[in-house]
This record gives C-alpha cells, structure tokens and sequence, in this order.
C-alpha cells in the first residue's frame, strides 16, 4: 500500500428514516485502499456493500444520515462528491438501467469530458472512441452510433468501465460490476479491471457477494455482515484461515472448481438481520454454531494485528 492512501474511511455509519425510527444501512465501517491496491468488499444480499459506495460516492438522497469520516487522497471528508467522476467513479452493477436507453453511446460518454474537461465535442468523441477500443470494445466508432438496447450484457459493462476511466481516476469504485454476465465475459471484465489496475496504478474497490470474482484480483478483503465490518486480512490469509465463523460459513459456500462436485452445495441457514433491526449483541450470533449467551448480549470489539488482519469475534476460529 502507499503511504497515503487514495480512500480512508473511519467510522462511517448510514442512516436512513424509517417508520419505526432510523435504519442503520451502515454501521461503523472503516477501511482504506492505497494506491494501485485493489481491497474486495463481500458480503451477502443486504449487508450494506452498496450503501458504503453510495456513501462514498456522495449518491445517498438527502435524507440519509451519513457520520463518519471520508478522506480522498489526503482531502477532508466529503471531497469525493466535488471530484466524483473525474478522480473517483463508479461502475454500477447493472449496465442495463445505468445507461440512458434513448441516448447513443456517443453522446453519453462525450458529455462526461465536455462537463469534467470542457472538451469540445469532436475531441471528447475521439476520446470516447479511444477509450473504447482500450478497454476491447471490437469496432468503437460503431459502438459510439448505437443505444444501450442495441449491446450486449458485456458490451454496455465495457461502455461503463470505458465512461468510469475517461477522466483517469485514482479510485474506481465497482459495485457488483460482473453480476449479469455470464462466466466467460465475468472473466473478461475482471482481467479488464486488472489490466487497469497495472497499467495505471489506479486503486479499485471491487464490491461482490461472491467471494470467487474478488478471490483472483483483489490483494486485501474486507466481510461484512449486517452493515458492519466482520472481518479483514490479506486476501491468501483470508481464504486460507478465516478466522470469523461468517466468512468461514462464505467461503464453504463456494463453488470449487478444482475439487470434486459435492451432492449437496454448503448452505447458510437463516437470514441476516434487517437494516432496522436492533440487536445489542454480535449481529451474527442467531447464525452462528459458535454463539454463547456471552455473543447475545455483548457486541464483539474489533481486534486487530499486524499481520494486516482484523476481526469482531468473541469465539474465533483457531488460527
């Protein structure tokens, strides 16, 4: 990692009004992603991984809470919102409602650098079109004439890494990028996103559920459960020793490809808690084979060491 990180962010909590009183989408979230580092955020469905983007990204509506602090290349908190598309971007996970449908690909990607570099209009098309071809987009001139509607799943996923890049940005902050694709093309994006990552230093921060998309690109990885942070270590340490009963409960529940095909695939019995439901323990204990009354009651401190891992656990797995 740098000296001085791209992103950090300490203690960051999410809030949003509910009928029952606030939800707490996130909870106490710090992490940091150095220069040309790329840190993978897994989690399940509802764990607050795309909230934290948002969040990041300044894209929460105004009634959110947000508390915390958020430091973009060394920049006070809430800078990222000034620099948003030009230093810091993000791909969304689904390229389908993320592109306008009724505009060419042209003219959506030539208005980000006529906003962000008052380019002219001829410059910032040739500069679409090169940026297409760089990311293996076959034919970009082509590509520039036609509507979302008119690409592929992959396609329109390049056209947003291409749109994201334009500007050259130190943090690429992709959410669940890889989601609709099918293997093959979810292959081609990550070694995309790798190649970018060298060629430009440029940090990532790679979002997914699935704990295979982040396992060959990202070199740290931070679990979240429940809005909160869990677990995090080195990617190897990681898949190799976790120590949480969550993320070891993730990565049973992945498929092997090298190993042979089970009968019956690993399952996580239950369900996370909701964003606005309060529990005064560990938000895992009600899942968790390892929960003593001690877990119920009180909430498991952050523990870290310098091995560069962290984890919330009363009763963690033997090292």
């Amino acid at each position: 990692m740098s000296a001085e990180p791209v992103l950090v962010v300490e203690d960051l909590r999410v809030e949003h009004p509910g009928r029952g009183g606030a939800v707490e989408a996130v909870r106490d979230v710090s992490l940091s992603v150095g220069a040309g580092e790329c840190v993978g955020i897994v989690g399940e469905s509802g764990s607050g991984k795309t909230q934290l983007c948002l969040a990041l990204m300044g894209l929460l509506p105004p009634s959110a809470r947000i508390d915390g602090a958020v430091r973009f290349a060394g920049a006070p908190g809430g800078a990222a919102r000034a620099v948003r598309g030009e230093r810091i971007a993000m791909v969304f996970q689904d390229p389908q409602t993320a592109l306008t449908p009724h505009l060419r690909i042209g003219s959506q990607m030539s208005e980000v650098l006529v906003h962000h570099r008052r380019s002219s209009g001829a410059r910032a098309r040739e500069a679409a079109r090169a940026m297409l071809a760089r990311v293996g987009i076959p034919d970009p001139a082509g590509c520039l004439r036609r509507y979302p509607h008119e690409l592929s799943g992959g396609m329109r996923q390049r056209v947003l890494i291409a749109m994201s890049l334009l500007c050259g940005p130190q943090l690429l902050v992709a959410d669940e990028p890889t989601t609709a694709l099918d293997v093959t093309v979810q292959a081609q994006v990550l070694e995309l996103l790798a190649r970018l990552r060298r060629e430009q230093r440029m940090a990532i921060l790679l979002v997914s559920h699935d704990l295979a998309v982040v396992a060959g690109l990202a070199a740290r990885i931070v679990v979240m459960y429940a809005g909160r942070v869990v677990e995090e270590a080195p990617a190897e340490a990681l898949f190799h020793g976790p120590r949480h009963p969550y993320t070891a409960a993730l990565i049973a529940c992945a498929p092997n490809a090298d190993g042979p095909i089970p009968a019956r695939m690993a399952t996580l019995p239950g369900q996370p808690p909701g964003a606005a439901e309060r529990f005064t323990g560990c938000p895992f204990a009600a899942r968790c084979d390892r929960s003593s009354e001690r877990c119920r009651r009180e909430p498991p401190p952050m523990t870290a060491f310098d091995d560069g891992r962290r984890f919330a656990c009363h009763d963690p797995l033997p090292a």
